[in-house]
């Protein structure tokens, strides 16, 4: 383990899926892009896997494939949570609810034609594709120093405003 991993809280450290950590109007989003999606379905195929992300799951996922191996390669450039929409709200990894992230390309296209119906982007479009992940589509690819400033400074309620996901009225 390295000398930066020693400082991370484990027991905080756990993916949640829990929908009430979104921004509400991309939660809305979210809930009726699956609710499509799965629509004709016998049982949910497109689960929600992760929503929001502590700084510690972050720091985790950012010492894989740099820190901890295997992987071999990084599996994500978000050196914090304040650097990744998961950290605000704005951010969800959809996954197969039996083949997880095994599923396939195709498949995760599926998916991504619903959810840009309601407003999302995909990051299967990046140039380094990011099959699971869907964001409030008013977001740019990554949060600027605007967006960390805001969330440091008045909180995440600022950031859903400022990118038009906050509820309305």
């Amino acid at each position: 383990m390295s000398a930066g991993m020693s400082t991370i809280d484990y027991t905080l450290a756990k993916p949640t899926n829990n929908l009430v950590y979104l921004a509400p109007l991309f939660r809305s989003a979210v809930e009726t892009a699956l609710a499509e999606f799965n629509a004709d379905k016998d049982e949910p195929e497109a689960i929600v896997y992760e929503t929001y992300r502590s700084n510690n799951l972050q720091l985790l996922y950012y010492a894989r494939g740099r820190q901890v191996r295997p992987p071999n390669a990084p599996v994500t450039n978000a050196k914090s949570n304040l650097y990744s929409w998961h950290g605000y709200g704005l951010a969800v990894d959809v996954i197969h609810a039996k083949l997880e992230w095994s599923a396939s390309e195709d498949w995760f296209s599926r998916v991504a034609v619903v959810f840009r119906k309601f407003g999302c982007k995909w990051g299967g479009d990046w140039t380094s594709p990011d099959l699971p992940h869907f964001q409030w589509g008013k977001c740019k690819p990554s949060p600027s120093p605007i967006a960390r400033e805001l969330i440091q400074s008045r909180g995440i309620a600022s950031v859903w405003e400022a990118v038009g996901a906050a509820s309305p009225g």
